[in-house]
């Protein structure tokens, strides 16, 4: 049973806090209580006190957590969550937002929490380590969407080696590549000519971002497939490679790193109130034009 859930709004949305008061609202009425971050205090000023906890507990204190905003809401906190091993909601007070379970009119669905009308799809991460050239890791992030290489301001093409198992997959001369989760198939991946990924499968998709080949395609991993990632240090690439999780944070890759990806230990666990499969949530999606 739901007894307390923590809510992590994205204030920076212009409705974020409209339904955030909404949300509470409901829940108050459903008799579940309800945490806040004490770090947004400050933007929620209707709210008692009572109800913001400090940062490092609120979510390991709770049963489970809501998200109001966009997917990169979504994603930030289904990365906390997983971290506690708790589910997560997401709830629309953005666009599209592919990952968010219900948009911001369907509040009255939360009363599946207190009857137990919902399931949970758990969803594999990836893993994303720097490694300098003395075997030192100097980075390391779980990824829900992506891990990214790409150019940044350099107006020329990169050159990557991709290996597995210590054999060469490929050399990509390209903008750059994404190693996307099926979760992340349907983000940047898919802009750039990748496929679509039923989201609960475990498979890491290898997708070139612009690359100066016709024969270089998308590629499709077991999940359990541990990439070497490094630059090639040819006479074209004199400027920077970075690498982005999630779109979030930029770390600069040098000639003498390895980037390791690989699945993560953690996984994110969704909570559907819906029906709704993930076709059918595709393809409302993708209509949407506004």
């Amino acid at each position: 049973m739901i007894l307390k859930i923590a809510v992590i709004p994205n204030l920076t949305r212009q409705k974020s806090s409209a339904v955030a008061y909404s949300l509470c609202n409901e829940l108050e009425k459903l008799e579940i209580d309800y945490c806040f971050s004490e770090g947004i205090k400050e933007g929620l000023p209707e709210l008692p006190d009572r109800v913001f906890e400090k940062d490092s507990a609120f979510i390991r204190n709770s049963d489970m957590v809501i998200s109001v905003g966009g997917d990169g809401s979504m994603i930030r906190a289904a990365k906390q969550a997983a971290a506690e091993n708790k589910n997560i909601l997401g709830i629309n007070a953005g666009r599209l937002a592919y990952l968010c379970g219900l948009d911001a009119h369907e509040l009255s669905l939360l009363s599946g929490l207190k009857t137990g009308s919902f399931t949970v799809q758990h969803r594999m991460m990836l893993c994303a380590e720097v490694i300098d050239g003395e075997g030192r890791v100097l980075y390391s992030e779980n990824c829900l969407n992506d891990a990214v290489f790409n150019r940044g301001i350099n107006p020329k093409i990169i050159d990557l080696s991709v290996k597995t198992d210590g054999k060469d997959i490929a050399d990509y001369l390209a903008d750059g590549a994404i190693f996307a989760t099926p979760t992340g198939s349907t983000a940047y991946s898919m802009s750039a000519g990748g496929p679509i990924i039923e989201p609960t499968l475990e498979a890491i998709l290898l997708t070139p971002i612009c690359p100066h080949s016709l024969a270089v395609r998308p590629y499709i991993f077991s999940g359990n497939t541990e990439f070497e990632i490094s630059v090639k240090d040819t006479p074209c690439r004199d400027e920077c490679v970075y690498l982005s999780c999630d779109g979030a944070s930029f770390v600069k890759i040098e000639k003498d790193y390895t980037v390791r990806i690989k699945k993560s230990d953690i996984k994110a666990s969704f909570v559907s109130m819906k029906t709704d499969n993930f076709i059918d949530v595709l393809n409302k999606k993708l209509e949407n034009k506004k």
